[in-house]
């Protein structure tokens, strides 16, 4: 799990697929799955209207920790 913080109005971009190189951010690594696997991974997109902090965690990803 990361626990992270968001600022107002910015763009984040999630890893759902899990092999995001810079999670739990989406660095596009979706698109290899997708072409080679025929999967449809999409990055989970976020704009907080306030600052906030977040705790984010998905099954798909393997923690180096876990």
């Amino acid at each position: 799990m990361f626990e992270i913080k968001l600022e107002k109005n910015k763009k984040y971009k999630f890893c759902s697929c899990g092999a995001s190189k810079t999670l739990p951010f989406c660095d596009n690594e979706h698109r290899k799955l997708n072409s080679i696997n025929n999967f449809e991974f999409k990055s989970i997109k976020v704009t907080p209207q306030k600052n906030i902090s977040i705790n984010i965690e998905s099954k798909k990803w393997l923690l180096k920790d876990e």
